[in-house]
């Protein structure tokens, strides 16, 4: 040890014995840290400058001139008018073909051109066969790599963040121009138009209402058949010992849930899939009644309890089953559904009540037999007879109801959801939510039965949103429908003119999120610090082992005595050990004081730093050496692979298999997961477990150093001996 310290002090004496050698060091101190300065500070906070992103507007609109109004509507401009008070992006009124142009070559970001026949496609709102204005959006995808992403949410919460400005702008536009109408209501034709207006908005609250309640049926459908599976599957447990889990049964029902529509059609798949387990029940049952009552005689009290179990999974069924009688009823009430489908349901419907009295027949039965068996009056051989028949016929009437519901009654339901999704996707927001809410659904659910009830919940909350923009738009007609009646075309012009906003803001976006960040990071600086702080920190660890000698001279050898080699490795050591220490707190240091990088845990930022900067440099070291220029290309590789494999910038689960795979066995991918705890918070002692990965590099690289190193001695001086006489290669 006293050896080590020698040879330690004096290479920081000889290290700062001159002005040369002491820049040296300097240089090597500060360049990690503004590396990491000037990165840090450049990311800091890009998504409150979304405002610079240029993008063009092209208004083309010719405007719209009908007999009956007699002005000329130009709803283009309203809405140019609406974008020049929107400071969310730089919206830049050109030409069409300067808008596409510019989009090209890089000047705009993006580009939306409003064609000629806006207004007058905007006003078949008024009409009964109304249809739908477009806008064309160009989209650069070649300016900048990251330019798709630099905009808050990247280029698709752009497009979002567009189109909802532009839904609320036209749907007030909209609105705007029957408020207009209001200066011609003394004409009759003025008035009547504003009637058939009327009505439209009147229709839309009611399909939002009818949706609504239809989706509420389709989620009592869902739970019935959860129910029913859950049943069926406790009725064979106790026949056979060897039930299928419900998890297991419906294993692809939630397959392909990324939309309202997969939502709904699981849910109509999966009472398909209940009937059917239903009807094995039953099959199973009659298969096992033999068995109860042959043990009757010997074991008559548990026979007694295993047919009453039967009777109580037999009652839950029945129950199931009512749940779906209901639900059907329900689906019939509603007119709207065309006339096949009400007879489809209404033929459902009386197989399904034959199949409940059947089950309540077959659960009496077998608690009669039960209560027989116990009071050793049972007549076995009739009473057997009679629950097999029973069940026999329950197995057949599910096995019926189950054709009819897969060949008549599914396909229409499937119909019905796919039309209630078109309804749906009139709504912006709504359609985005539900994706969200739905596309992890198979990933992170392991069984049917929170699958079911996940979507279940799904279903009503989308419900209580339809039904919510259904009452707003409900309201304003009726407000509406009351002043056109009264004849008071003041009242009419008070409505229109004072809910346009507050309509448009309905229909433009009904679904609001809330967000709640765990761990938040103040800003985009503080979040990639880690990144941006331990990769310069191997590159410190790289440029020391490329400017400093990993040996130790002759003369320095000759004045300590000949160390030990163990002792000339660990000695010679300690100035790189220093300078890595500098070089960590100058980095860390500078980005707490200077830049105001978030820590949550200021020391332990610090620490992460320290302990990454010993392992880093002790790992250049080793590998340097101990295999001189090929360490030193291994420590480049190292750097190579880090770069995308530490998780620093991109999500793991986003890059290749074989980038995952290499992740935990990079120094890097620790230190940046401990810097990250110390900036964000500590949850379960990540912090910890980081470090603790962190420093299980030193004992392989001990086991280098201190063996493996002195065979390879030999072998290094060959390969010196070799580049030197080239005369070209450094050594």
């Amino acid at each position: 040890m006293k050896t080590i310290w020698k040879l330690f002090v004096g290479d920081i004496r000889r290290i700062t014995s001159n002005v040369v050698s002491i820049i040296i060091v300097i240089g090597l101190v500060v360049i990690p840290g503004i590396f990491t300065w000037f990165n840090v500070a450049a990311s800091w906070d890009p998504f409150a400058n979304t405002g610079n992103l240029k993008f063009a507007v092209a208004n083309e609109d010719d405007g719209y001139r009908s007999g009956l109004i007699p002005v000329k509507i130009n709803i283009g401009d309203q809405v140019v008018n609406t974008l020049r008070s929107n400071d969310q992006l730089d919206w830049t009124f050109t030409t069409k073909k300067e808008a596409i142009n510019g989009t090209k070559s890089g000047e705009y970001y993006a580009a939306v051109v409003i064609p000629k026949n806006f207004s007058t496609r905007m006003m078949t709102f008024f009409a009964s066969d109304g249809d739908h204005a477009e806008i064309a959006y160009y989209n650069n995808e070649k300016k900048n790599a990251l330019a798709p992403k630099i905009t808050g949410q990247g280029a698709d919460t752009v497009s979002a963040q567009v189109n909802e400005t532009f839904s609320e702008t036209l749907t007030s536009t909209a609105l705007s121009v029957a408020s207009q109408l209001a200066n011609q209501l003394d004409k009759p034709a003025a008035q009547e138009q504003l009637t058939q207006f009327n009505g439209n908005i009147s229709d839309f609250a009611e399909t939002l209402t009818d949706a609504s309640g239809t989706l509420r049926t389709f989620s009592t459908l869902t739970q019935s058949a959860r129910h029913l599976l859950e049943s069926s599957d406790g009725l064979i447990a106790n026949v056979s010992g060897n039930a299928k889990s419900v998890g297991t049964t419906l294993k692809q029902a939630g397959s392909g849930v990324e939309d309202l529509t997969g939502a709904l059609k699981t849910g109509t798949t999966a009472l398909g899939t209940a009937l059917t387990d239903s009807a094995n029940s039953f099959t199973a049952m009659e298969a096992d009644v033999d068995s109860l009552f042959g043990n009757a005689g010997t074991q008559a009290g548990n026979t007694a309890n295993a047919l009453r179990n039967q009777a109580t999974n037999i009652s839950k069924q029945a129950q199931s089953y009512q749940q779906i009688y209901d639900s059907l009823d329900a689906l019939s009430a509603n007119e709207k559904l065309p006339e096949a489908v009400r007879n489809a349901i209404d033929h459902l419907k009386t197989n399904v009540g034959t199949t409940i009295t059947q089950l309540n027949d077959l659960a009496s039965a077998l608690n009669g037999s039960a209560d027989n068996i116990d009071a050793k009056v049972s007549d076995t051989t009739a009473e057997r007879a009679e629950i097999k028949k029973l069940a026999q016929q329950a197995a057949t009437s599910v096995s019926g109801i189950k054709t009819d519901y897969e060949s008549q009654l599914k396909p229409q339901l499937d119909d019905i959801a796919t039309s209630i999704t078109s309804t749906t996707t009139a709504l912006n927001a709504t359609a985005a939510d539900l994706k969200g809410a739905l596309g992890n659904l198979n990933g992170t659910t392991k069984t049917a039965d929170k699958n079911l009830t996940a979507i279940s919940s799904v279903l009503d909350s989308t419900a209580d949103s339809l039904a919510g923009a259904g009452k707003k738009l409900g309201a304003f007609t009726g407000t509406l429908t009351d002043a056109l009646n009264s004849g008071d075309m003041s009242a009419v012009k008070d409505v229109l003119s004072d809910n346009t906003d507050s309509l448009a803001a309905a229909l433009a976006a009904p679904v609001k999120v809330k967000r709640n960040a765990v761990f938040p990071v103040k800003n985009f600086g503080s979040q990639m610090a880690p990144f941006y702080t331990i990769l310069p920190l191997w590159v410190g660890s790289l440029l020391m082992a490329v400017t400093l000698k990993t040996t130790v001279s002759r003369k320095v050898r000759k004045e300590l005595g000949d160390p030990k080699p163990h002792q000339l490795f660990l000695g010679h050591y300690g100035v790189f050990g220093v300078i890595g220490l500098l070089q960590s707190t100058f980095s860390l240091g500078g980005s707490l004081l200077f830049l105001h990088v978030q820590a949550v845990h200021p020391l332990l930022f610090m620490l992460s730093g320290w302990v990454s900067s010993l392992v880093f440099s002790f790992f250049t070291y080793t590998l340097v050496a101990s295999f001189g220029n090929v360490g030193k290309a291994i420590g480049v590789l190292f750097l190579v692979m880090q770069i995308s494999g530490a998780n620093g910038a991109y999500p793991l689960a986003v890059l290749p298999k074989i980038i995952s795979g290499i992740s935990p066995f990079l120094p890097a991918t620790h230190s940046i997961t401990a810097m990250r705890a110390a900036i964000g918070g500590i949850y379960s002692n990540d912090y910890w477990f980081a470090i603790g990965a962190l420093l299980l590099f030193i004992p392989p690289l001990l086991l280098i150093g201190l063996l493996l190193r002195i065979p390879l001695v030999k072998f290094n001086h060959w390969y010196v001996s070799k580049l030197e006489s080239t005369k070209v290669i450094a050594a």
